[in-house]
């Protein structure tokens, strides 16, 4: 059943796994609060009243079947989720005590946790963020179409630094719609949709060039220049004129193209390899770098992407956000590090959550890096602000 109450309380004393089940509960617009002394536990509870509790099982001074007869005392009607590194014999067993307590135990997680699972299993007590925003809505082509002849497609910048001095080069550019009715809708609910209309998903790809270049003036008025990557369709590679394009759009706005940087997925980049290779190879003839994004959640040829001309290789952040918890998402982000250097490319992660995670990419040599720890993605004025608080302050916290 579905929640619309949302607050999640999260009992584990392990900091990294709290901090992303937090960030999973923030994207589904869900609050949360995160205990990581047990021996709060009885207290907070009854402060904070939850929906829903995951709790981790073994905890020192206090295990979760302790806490479980707690909120057995309490008849606390609470969804309870378990988390344990323990075999799912143990995990089992105490979702059947908790049961015969008389307590809602909705379902386990297993360590190490995989944010997907974290989703899921959320997911089903709450109702997402973006469906709560839209669920009532019909989303169409011609709605999404007038959006963009009305401007209603807006950009948000999460800020990009380099990892290696914490000084800030650049900005991630992410799409969003301001409904005039029903507020922010994320990109997840209409992108899908323009998807299957090459000529709705181009609009609305050259919408946000042209929003990027102009919010950029306003920031070279300011002495600020930074590179800005925005996401490109696959649809888009199949155009022979993309390349004049987007050229003829720089040049509209004053915008420089040596700032400008494209990031195409690594699926879309292999749909027509051949296509592609004369698409890329013209927009950087024109002095436009390239990204490619998401690599390692593909299968692509490795022979093939050392045949394209990207200038840049994303980590993506499903590894970046496991890494301190997870060997295998480690390697991998390890791996594909080392993979962007021997080919010549600038690495950039994706998904930094915390202090740790940002050191360990410093050390292994990476080069650039975004995420919540540096900054959640932000509006343009935000984003303005953001620049000038970050610049007087922050740059030599993160590299400390």
């Amino acid at each position: 059943m579905t929640i619309f109450n949302n607050r999640v309380l999260i009992v584990d004393d392990d900091q990294r796994i709290c901090r992303i089940i937090k960030r999973v509960a923030d994207e589904l617009g869900v609050e949360s609060c995160v205990i990581e002394n047990p021996e709060l536990f009885e207290s907070t509870y009854l402060d904070y009243k939850p929906n829903v509790i995951l709790l981790d099982l073994k905890m020192p001074k206090l295990d979760g079947v302790e806490l479980l007869r707690k909120l057995a005392e309490q008849s606390s009607k609470a969804a309870i989720i378990l988390a344990s590194g323990m075999d799912k014999s143990v995990l089992q067993t105490t979702k059947d005590l908790g049961e015969s307590l008389g307590l809602n135990m909705v379902g386990f997680l297993n360590k190490p946790i995989e944010i997907e699972s974290v989703k899921k299993i959320l997911g089903q007590q709450f109702e997402p963020l973006e469906e709560r925003k839209v669920s009532t809505l019909s989303l169409t082509e011609n709605e999404l179409s007038q959006a963009i002849s009305q401007n209603e497609i807006v950009v948000y910048y999460q800020p990009q630094v380099n990892l290696a001095t914490g000084k800030l080069i650049g900005a991630e550019a992410l799409v969003r719609w301001q409904h005039p009715e029903h507020g922010l809708i994320f990109p997840d609910s209409f992108i899908p949709m323009a998807e299957k209309n090459k000529a709705l998903i181009t609009s609305l790809t050259y919408e946000v060039m042209k929003t990027v270049f102009q919010d950029d003036l306003l920031r070279k008025k300011q002495g600020l220049e930074l590179n800005l990557s925005i996401n490109l369709s696959a649809n888009l590679l199949s155009d022979l004129s993309l390349p004049d394009k987007v050229e003829e759009l720089v040049k509209t706005y004053g915008f420089n193209l040596n700032q400008l940087l494209l990031e195409v997925t690594e699926s879309g980049a292999m749909e027509d390899p051949t296509l592609t290779m004369d698409i890329l190879s013209r927009l950087r003839l024109k002095n436009i770098k390239l990204s490619i994004d998401d690599f390692g959640t593909g299968f692509s040829s490795l022979v093939q992407l050392y045949r394209m001309p990207f200038n840049e290789i994303k980590v993506d952040k499903s590894f970046v956000m496991k890494a301190m918890i997870d060997k295998e998402a480690a390697e991998i982000a390890r791996i594909t590090i080392d993979l962007g250097h021997s080919l010549g490319l600038e690495v950039v992660a994706e998904g930094i959550e915390d202090q740790e995670t940002y050191n360990w990419l410093k050390e292994l040599g990476c080069d650039i890096g975004q995420g919540y720890f540096i900054s959640k993605p932000v509006n343009d004025v935000q984003f303005s602000e953001w620049i000038h608080q970050y610049n007087n302050s922050s740059a030599n916290q993160l590299v400390n």
